[in-house]
């Protein structure tokens, strides 16, 4: 697992350099981003539904590359720790699960911008999410009780490694002077992946994304 991680940083930030240096991608931009999210899970198992959202937390680099006027690849690395929460009812028990999970992201999306009018264009992104699970724990709370019956438990094993998303969204983007530009505005990170590894049924994440990005 660390070995994996450590050659997806490498390549990834790698080539990101190699980007921001080359000849070839002079509409290379380059930034940093950090913005909380509000995730969900979407349960299909018995007895078993979701119990609305929790906030989360993304930040680390991103990269966008022009390969026409208006139209850019990007990508980054991110690290992401998506919340949820569902409440599990039948005769015998009744109880509310907490899922607390991290992922590094790697996004591999296409956005489209409009025309630059007083130094500000707006755009729209569309992709898919790559996630690698590197944290996984979870709190039981009975039903009906504020006490948590079990809290921050280690549910690694259960999580799956890997997590796939559709990724759509919108925004607008800010020359702040020279190559320094701001990027906000909002992300819809859907899930298509069971996170789950075992037990009957599927479960996946989803979040909403608040964006705010700077470029050099």
């Amino acid at each position: 697992m660390k070995k994996l991680l450590l050659s997806l940083f490498f390549v990834c930030t790698s080539f990101l350099l190699f980007a921001q240096e080359g000849d070839t991608f002079k509409g290379f931009k380059l930034g940093l981003t950090a913005h909380p999210n509000f995730g969900y899970l979407k349960p299909d198992m018995q007895d078993v539904k979701s119990d609305g959202l929790r906030a989360g937390f993304t930040y680390g680099l991103i990269g966008d590359f022009a390969f026409a006027e208006n139209y850019t690849f990007s990508t980054g690395l991110k690290l992401t720790t998506i919340n949820g929460q569902t409440q599990t009812k039948n005769i015998i028990s009744d109880f509310q699960s907490i899922y607390k999970l991290q992922y590094i992201e790697i996004p591999l999306e296409i956005k489209l911008f409009t025309n630059q009018k007083q130094g500000m264009r707006f755009f729209g992104e569309f992709g898919l999410g790559n996630g690698i699970n590197v944290k996984a724990r979870q709190d039981i709370k009975p039903a009906n009780n504020a006490t948590v019956a079990q809290e921050n438990v280690d549910i690694s094993d259960d999580i799956a490694m890997y997590r796939g998303s559709i990724i759509i969204g919108g925004g607008a983007e800010f020359a702040l002077g020279g190559k320094t530009k701001m990027s906000t505005g909002l992300t819809f990170d859907n899930g298509f992946t069971n996170i789950r590894t075992n037990g009957n049924g599927k479960l996946k994440n989803s979040y909403l994304g608040l964006n705010l990005a700077v470029f050099f």
